[in-house]
């Protein structure tokens, strides 16, 4: 009977542990956006009133936002905004390292993005962690700036990092 038991809870601990290979979707009246069941609706990860959806996982150490930054300022307005997010997010890390190039593409949804990859160290009060961050802006045919940020321990990037990609890469705007 011990046994029997005991071969319950392995299986239950892990099928508690496994989720779905299907993504989840947010949308809402201007956007959708696919991304990891792993990664669960929050509302600290970087609680600013454009931000339209805030996800993590404190348990790998990933993390996902999408923000609506609204009409872009003037003609050069995309890239004011690629250099601000860039240089505000550099500002607020120790160490920062550029992990790639920059990357400018159009996604299969027909939406200008600009990427870019920096990792640093982020300061907590009992300790430091060096964090990967991989950052898409987006400008739709409209003008209008979409955001997304996804960031992860850096030692895990070979984990999750193409989630949170593919994740960004599917932002679609009504």
């Amino acid at each position: 009977m011990k046994k029997q038991i005991l071969y319950f809870f392995i299986i239950l601990s892990f099928s508690a542990c496994r989720y779905s290979k299907t993504p989840e979707v947010f949308s809402d009246k201007n956007v959708s956006i696919e991304y990891p069941s792993y990664l669960f609706k929050a509302d600290d990860v970087y609680p600013e009133k454009n931000t339209l959806l805030q996800l993590k996982n404190d348990y790998r150490d990933v993390y996902f936002i999408l923000v609506d930054h609204g009409m872009k300022p003037g003609e050069q307005g995309f890239e004011l905004m690629c250099d601000s997010i860039f240089g505000q997010l550099k500002r607020n890390m120790k160490e920062p390292n550029v992990e790639a190039q920059d990357t400018v593409f159009t996604t299969a949804n027909q939406l200008k993005v600009k990427e870019f990859q920096i990792s640093g160290i982020l300061s907590s009060e009992k300790q430091d962690h060096r964090f990967q961050f991989v950052v898409d802006v987006f400008e739709a045919p409209n003008g209008h700036i979409y955001q997304t940020a996804g960031w992860l321990l850096r030692h895990k990037r070979d984990l999750w990092l193409k989630d949170l990609q593919k994740s960004a890469y599917s932002l679609k705007v009504k």
